[in-house]
């Protein structure tokens, strides 16, 4: 009797332990997927067909459309947060356009995000969790929360309340709201199945900023300059929007790097092929060179092999048959140096972004731990430009560096905890990418690495970790990232608190 109680107790020993909910991979996508891309097609098909058939919208149309997916969308809450998740990542990049002003201070975005925040508190009640939880990036944002308030409080010591108030609340609401969005999606998705089906929403948010792209290419293709023929794309500003998909880019050439040489990489190649065609219309030099520094840190990661055959392939293209690089990319580039004024070695854009640069590093030195004050750049720069309203920066007030809008307007310890939070995504998706047990984690991985080498690009020439319409895609895939990572080790003591005592 003993000799069977104890191969009974090696038979259960030795059975497979049930996997935790959300760790298995194998059926991540499944009918969760298909039922939110149904839902996804209505504003989508909605949103290209205004655009598209060029219909004229008013109020009644417009509400209308939205009372009637809100109601879809309700039903579609039974089932959990995802579409809802969904919703938002489709709509951010589109918010500009599409505000829907329901009340003052109240429009779509805000309305998407408290009814996040509703199912939040309901879910994290009904299952008895805490409301924030300790997932990885958490506490670094967190920290950079804090000091972005610290240099809040510090601007209304320099002008004080009221003025702060009447001038400084919309960027400011637009600044907070990147925390919102993070926080509110690390703690909603409920496991990491429901993160990997992010990604592929993200993809379908991209394809539609660059349908837009691609229709207001087609209208402004034979325009008489560069200037006038830049899209804006739905941000409305064409740097902007060149930033915007810089960051959509990331899982799509991710996932095409990933499968290559496999002909599954070429899934996605006519997406890439349309995003190129806009990138290269919104003539943006920043976001050319953000694009190569993407393209170069993802090949990296991929393997020392495919690095070399992209930088030949590229070798090849430029030095022996320059004919396939495009003519207007020629042109924009060249104009740093034709489209100079008489004494000038560069252009005036590019002359007034080194101009406003040594103005913003003044400001970080003279107030190197608290900043002038949130935003207060552009106010206080006519004092550090010599000839300033002369137009000796061509009417710039933003100082068109994230890394010094962060030093000068709250200080170096916030510059210093940006890049922390950069520095720890590259590495933890590094790690995820090599140690991924499923084709689609290490896709993730590193489109991550991808996303922080085209932000770095991207925003050494402008400020684009300052709005979510913008950046939205940034925080979204920080908050995936959190959620597949190994959850922290718990300390030893707590371990054996709730272990069974051996007799």
């Amino acid at each position: 009797m003993s000799a069977i109680t104890n191969s009974t107790r090696r038979s259960k020993a030795e059975a497979p332990q049930p996997a935790d909910p959300g760790t298995e991979s194998s059926d991540w996508a499944g009918a969760p997927l298909r039922s939110t891309l149904r839902l996804l097609a209505v504003p989508a098909v909605f949103a290209i067909s205004l655009t598209v058939f060029r219909i004229h919208t008013n109020a009644f149309i417009l509400y209308g459309f939205a009372a009637l997916f809100g109601l879809l969308l309700l039903v579609q809450l039974r089932k959990g947060p995802e579409a809802l998740l969904a919703v938002l990542i489709i709509y951010m990049p589109l918010a500009r356009l599409y505000a829907a002003r329901i009340a003052p201070g109240l429009n779509g975005t805000n309305s998407l995000e408290l009814l996040l925040i509703a199912v939040w508190i309901i879910s994290a009640y009904k299952n008895q969790t805490k409301l924030f939880s300790p997932y990885p990036f958490t506490r670094m944002v967190s920290l950079w929360l804090g000091l972005a308030l610290i240099s809040v409080f510090t601007a209304m010591a320099r002008i004080g309340l009221h003025p702060f108030i009447w001038n400084y609340l919309e960027p400011l609401r637009g600044f907070l709201d990147q925390f919102i969005i993070f926080f509110l999606f690390v703690n909603v998705i409920r496991d990491k199945n429901m993160a990997r089906r992010l990604i592929v929403y993200m993809m379908v948010s991209a394809a539609i900023i660059y349908v837009f792209g691609l229709h207001e290419w087609w209208e402004t293709r034979n325009y008489a300059s560069i200037e006038k023929s830049r899209l804006l794309g739905p941000v409305g500003q064409p740097n902007d929007f060149a930033a915007q998909v810089i960051y959509a880019f990331a899982p799509i050439l991710a996932y095409g790097a990933y499968y290559f040489p496999r002909w599954k990489s070429l899934r996605l190649a006519p997406l890439v092929l349309v995003g190129l065609r806009v990138l290269l219309a919104a003539f943006s030099r920043g976001a050319y060179l953000a694009f190569a520094m993407e393209l170069m840190t993802l090949s990296f990661v991929k393997s020392k092999k495919f690095l070399v055959l992209v930088l030949l392939v590229l070798g090849t293209i430029y030095f022996f048959i320059p004919e396939l690089v495009p003519n207007s990319m020629k042109a924009r580039v060249e104009q740093t140096y034709t489209d100079r004024t008489p004494g000038a070695e560069i252009d005036k854009s590019a002359d007034s972004r080194l101009i406003l640069w040594n103005a913003a590093i003044t400001m970080s030195l003279e107030s190197p731990l608290l900043g002038k004050g949130f935003d207060q750049f552009s106010s206080l720069v006519p004092s550090y430009v010599s000839g300033y309203y002369s137009g000796v920066t061509g009417g710039a007030t933003d100082n068109q560096n994230m890394f010094l809008y962060a030093a000068s307007n709250m200080g170096i310890p916030s510059l210093l905890t940006l890049l922390a939070i950069l520095a720890a995504l590259v590495w933890r998706s590094w790690g995820l990418y090599r140690r991924g047990t499923c084709d689609i984690d290490r896709i993730i991985g590193l489109g991550a690495v991808a996303i922080v080498a085209g932000l770095v690009g991207v925003n050494m020439f402008g400020t684009h970790v300052i709005d979510t319409s913008v950046d939205g895609f940034f925080w979204v895939y920080l908050a995936i990232v959190a959620r597949l990572l190994p959850p922290a080790a718990q300390p030893t003591s707590a371990k054996n608190k709730h272990a069974p005592r051996r007799r």
